[in-house]
Protein backbone atom coordinates (compact mmCIF):
# COMPACT_ATOMS: atom_id res chain seq x y z
CA UNK A 1 0.00 0.00 0.00
CA UNK A 2 1.54 2.84 -0.75
CA UNK A 3 -0.08 6.44 0.07
CA UNK A 4 1.55 9.50 -0.94
CA UNK A 5 -0.78 12.65 0.10
CA UNK A 6 -2.41 13.12 3.66
CA UNK A 7 -5.97 13.07 1.75
CA UNK A 8 -5.17 9.22 1.02
CA UNK A 9 -5.20 7.94 4.68
CA UNK A 10 -9.06 7.95 5.95
CA UNK A 11 -10.15 10.65 8.28
CA UNK A 12 -11.13 8.48 11.03
CA UNK A 13 -6.89 7.00 10.99
CA UNK A 14 -5.45 10.78 10.89
CA UNK A 15 -8.27 12.21 13.91
CA UNK A 16 -6.48 11.83 17.64
CA UNK A 17 -8.84 9.94 19.93
CA UNK A 18 -9.10 8.56 23.15
CA UNK A 19 -6.61 5.85 23.35
CA UNK A 20 -8.61 3.52 24.70
CA UNK A 21 -11.16 3.60 21.48
CA UNK A 22 -8.59 3.62 19.28
CA UNK A 23 -7.38 -0.06 20.49
CA UNK A 24 -10.62 -1.43 21.06
CA UNK A 25 -11.69 0.08 17.73
CA UNK A 26 -8.24 -1.92 16.49
CA UNK A 27 -9.06 -5.19 17.42
CA UNK A 28 -7.11 -5.22 21.38
CA UNK A 29 -8.76 -7.49 23.99
CA UNK A 30 -9.20 -6.01 27.15
CA UNK A 31 -6.90 -8.31 29.69
CA UNK A 32 -5.92 -7.83 33.13
CA UNK A 33 -2.72 -5.57 32.98
CA UNK A 34 -4.61 -3.76 29.88
CA UNK A 35 -5.33 -4.81 25.51
CA UNK A 36 -3.95 -7.33 24.39
CA UNK A 37 -3.56 -7.69 20.47
CA UNK A 38 -1.44 -10.54 18.51
CA UNK A 39 0.40 -9.53 15.16
CA UNK A 40 2.22 -13.01 13.60
CA UNK A 41 3.41 -14.00 16.46
CA UNK A 42 4.33 -11.26 18.49
CA UNK A 43 1.87 -10.26 21.43
CA UNK A 44 1.50 -5.95 22.00
CA UNK A 45 0.55 -4.73 25.03
CA UNK A 46 -0.79 -1.58 25.61
CA UNK A 47 -1.25 -0.63 29.74
CA UNK A 48 -1.93 2.65 31.04
CA UNK A 49 0.80 4.67 33.53
CA UNK A 50 0.58 7.53 35.25
CA UNK A 51 0.31 10.48 32.47
CA UNK A 52 0.61 8.44 29.57
CA UNK A 53 0.33 4.59 28.32
CA UNK A 54 2.97 1.97 27.52
CA UNK A 55 3.03 -0.41 24.55
CA UNK A 56 5.39 -3.68 25.07
CA UNK A 57 6.06 -6.04 22.52
CA UNK A 58 6.66 -9.84 23.97
CA UNK A 59 9.88 -11.66 23.71
CA UNK A 60 7.91 -15.01 21.85
CA UNK A 61 7.18 -14.94 18.65
CA UNK A 62 7.11 -18.78 17.22
CA UNK A 63 9.09 -22.06 18.03
CA UNK A 64 11.85 -21.05 16.16
CA UNK A 65 12.52 -17.32 16.33
CA UNK A 66 12.87 -15.28 19.96
CA UNK A 67 12.86 -11.91 20.18
CA UNK A 68 13.56 -8.86 22.34
CA UNK A 69 11.20 -7.51 24.51
CA UNK A 70 11.14 -3.69 23.78
CA UNK A 71 8.25 -0.74 25.38
CA UNK A 72 7.48 2.30 24.06
CA UNK A 73 5.45 5.21 26.24
CA UNK A 74 2.87 6.81 24.01
CA UNK A 75 0.41 9.52 25.06
CA UNK A 76 -3.44 10.42 24.66
CA UNK A 77 -5.27 11.35 22.82
CA UNK A 78 -3.52 9.83 19.48
CA UNK A 79 -4.56 8.78 15.98
CA UNK A 80 -5.41 5.06 15.39
CA UNK A 81 -2.48 5.73 12.69
CA UNK A 82 -0.19 6.79 14.63
CA UNK A 83 -0.38 4.04 17.05
CA UNK A 84 -0.29 1.67 13.63
CA UNK A 85 2.94 3.45 12.93
CA UNK A 86 4.36 2.20 16.26
CA UNK A 87 3.33 -1.15 16.24
CA UNK A 88 5.01 -1.64 12.50
CA UNK A 89 8.00 0.27 13.56
CA UNK A 90 8.21 -2.31 16.54
CA UNK A 91 6.94 -5.22 14.35
CA UNK A 92 9.66 -4.25 11.41
CA UNK A 93 12.24 -4.72 14.27
CA UNK A 94 11.42 -8.52 14.06
CA UNK A 95 10.22 -9.22 10.56
CA UNK A 96 12.79 -7.70 8.67
CA UNK A 97 10.98 -6.71 5.30
CA UNK A 98 8.64 -9.50 5.54
CA UNK A 99 5.20 -8.48 4.39
CA UNK A 100 2.15 -9.21 6.04
CA UNK A 101 -1.76 -9.22 5.14
CA UNK A 102 -2.41 -7.36 8.59
CA UNK A 103 -4.13 -3.98 7.89
CA UNK A 104 -2.85 -2.30 11.16
CA UNK A 105 0.78 -3.31 9.35
CA UNK A 106 0.34 -2.01 6.18
CA UNK A 107 -1.29 1.30 7.14
CA UNK A 108 1.39 2.02 9.72
CA UNK A 109 3.86 1.27 7.30
CA UNK A 110 2.08 3.72 4.86
CA UNK A 111 2.12 6.34 7.26
CA UNK A 112 5.59 5.96 8.15
CA UNK A 113 6.07 6.53 4.36
CA UNK A 114 4.35 9.06 3.73
CA UNK A 115 6.34 11.29 6.37
CA UNK A 116 9.11 10.48 5.44
CA UNK A 117 8.51 11.43 2.10
CA UNK A 118 7.12 14.70 3.65
CA UNK A 119 10.69 15.48 5.32
CA UNK A 120 12.23 15.04 2.57
CA UNK A 121 10.33 17.94 0.43
CA UNK A 122 10.76 19.98 3.68
CA UNK A 123 13.58 22.34 3.55
CA UNK A 124 16.09 21.66 6.44
CA UNK A 125 16.14 24.44 9.53
CA UNK A 126 18.88 27.11 8.83
CA UNK A 127 21.72 25.91 10.61
CA UNK A 128 25.90 26.76 11.00
CA UNK A 129 29.05 25.43 12.23
CA UNK A 130 31.04 27.87 14.21
CA UNK A 131 34.50 27.50 14.79
CA UNK A 132 34.57 26.59 19.08
CA UNK A 133 36.86 28.70 20.45
CA UNK A 134 36.15 31.88 18.22
CA UNK A 135 32.67 31.82 19.55
CA UNK A 136 33.36 31.49 22.99
CA UNK A 137 35.97 34.33 22.74
CA UNK A 138 33.51 36.40 21.00
CA UNK A 139 30.67 35.64 22.91
CA UNK A 140 32.73 36.00 26.45
CA UNK A 141 33.65 39.07 24.55
CA UNK A 142 29.81 40.36 24.54
CA UNK A 143 29.33 38.93 27.90
CA UNK A 144 31.89 40.65 29.47
CA UNK A 145 31.43 44.13 27.81
CA UNK A 146 27.56 44.94 27.93
CA UNK A 147 26.02 44.14 31.70
CA UNK A 148 22.73 41.97 30.90
CA UNK A 149 22.43 41.91 34.69
CA UNK A 150 21.46 45.57 34.59
CA UNK A 151 19.66 45.82 31.73
CA UNK A 152 18.91 43.24 29.07
CA UNK A 153 19.20 43.78 25.78
CA UNK A 154 19.43 41.96 22.45
CA UNK A 155 21.95 39.62 20.77
CA UNK A 156 21.75 39.34 16.69
CA UNK A 157 23.18 36.40 14.90
CA UNK A 158 23.47 36.66 11.02
CA UNK A 159 25.45 34.92 8.40
CA UNK A 160 28.07 36.07 5.74
CA UNK A 161 29.96 33.89 3.35
CA UNK A 162 32.25 32.03 5.66
CA UNK A 163 31.64 33.83 8.80
CA UNK A 164 28.70 33.85 11.70
CA UNK A 165 27.94 37.95 12.76
CA UNK A 166 27.21 38.77 16.03
CA UNK A 167 26.15 41.88 17.40
CA UNK A 168 25.21 43.38 20.67
CA UNK A 169 24.94 47.04 21.30
CA UNK A 170 27.61 49.02 19.51
CA UNK A 171 29.35 45.46 19.32
CA UNK A 172 29.91 43.48 15.74
CA UNK A 173 32.17 40.46 15.66
CA UNK A 174 33.00 37.96 13.48
CA UNK A 175 33.29 34.39 14.01
CA UNK A 176 34.66 31.50 11.02
CA UNK A 177 31.73 29.35 10.30
CA UNK A 178 30.24 27.07 7.51
CA UNK A 179 26.71 26.37 6.32
CA UNK A 180 23.37 27.61 5.20
CA UNK A 181 22.24 30.86 7.42
CA UNK A 182 19.84 33.14 5.65
CA UNK A 183 18.25 36.04 8.01
CA UNK A 184 18.96 36.77 11.41
CA UNK A 185 18.07 35.32 14.76
CA UNK A 186 17.70 37.56 17.83
CA UNK A 187 17.69 36.75 21.29
CA UNK A 188 17.57 37.94 24.75
CA UNK A 189 21.14 38.83 26.25
CA UNK A 190 19.50 37.36 29.21
CA UNK A 191 18.16 34.12 27.74
CA UNK A 192 21.43 33.58 26.00
CA UNK A 193 24.33 34.15 28.84
CA UNK A 194 21.71 32.20 31.53
CA UNK A 195 21.36 29.09 29.52
CA UNK A 196 24.83 28.81 27.34
CA UNK A 197 26.20 25.72 27.55
CA UNK A 198 29.10 26.00 30.06
CA UNK A 199 31.36 23.97 27.74
CA UNK A 200 31.35 23.31 23.61
CA UNK A 201 32.31 19.87 22.47
CA UNK A 202 34.05 19.43 19.32
CA UNK A 203 35.51 21.58 17.11
CA UNK A 204 32.90 23.16 15.49
CA UNK A 205 29.82 24.83 17.49
CA UNK A 206 26.06 23.81 15.45
CA UNK A 207 24.20 26.58 15.59
CA UNK A 208 20.23 25.91 14.39
CA UNK A 209 16.90 28.30 14.02
CA UNK A 210 13.94 26.76 14.20
CA UNK A 211 10.37 28.31 14.91
CA UNK A 212 11.00 30.64 17.86
CA UNK A 213 13.97 28.86 19.06
CA UNK A 214 17.55 29.20 18.87
CA UNK A 215 19.58 25.88 18.96
CA UNK A 216 23.26 26.15 20.23
CA UNK A 217 24.46 22.39 20.87
CA UNK A 218 22.36 20.93 22.96
CA UNK A 219 20.31 23.79 24.33
CA UNK A 220 17.47 25.31 23.21
CA UNK A 221 16.96 29.24 23.50
CA UNK A 222 13.50 31.19 22.99
CA UNK A 223 14.54 33.61 20.13
CA UNK A 224 12.85 35.26 17.07
CA UNK A 225 13.96 36.34 13.55
CA UNK A 226 14.62 39.48 12.74
CA UNK A 227 15.39 42.29 10.13
CA UNK A 228 19.05 42.53 9.49
CA UNK A 229 18.56 46.20 8.28
CA UNK A 230 16.65 47.34 11.46
CA UNK A 231 19.61 48.62 13.48
CA UNK A 232 22.21 50.06 12.26
CA UNK A 233 24.96 52.44 13.57
CA UNK A 234 28.65 52.88 14.78
CA UNK A 235 30.21 49.35 15.68
CA UNK A 236 33.38 48.49 17.14
CA UNK A 237 34.21 45.38 14.80
CA UNK A 238 36.85 42.69 15.12
CA UNK A 239 36.68 40.14 12.35
CA UNK A 240 38.26 36.75 12.26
Amino acid sequence: MNQGNYRDFPPGLTEKQDIETVVRNMGFLEVPLGFDRWVDGLKFTICESIGCYFIMRDSHCDERRWCEPRELRIFPPIAPIELMATIYRLWAEVFDKRDSQDSCLSWGKAWLDYRNELKRLIPPPPTLWAEREFLRLCLNYIDKTCDWTEEDYEVSFASIPGQLRLAAKNIELFCPARGNWVGEVRISAKELFRHLPKRFLGPAVMLQAKNEVLRIENRELRARWGDPEAEEGDCASIAG
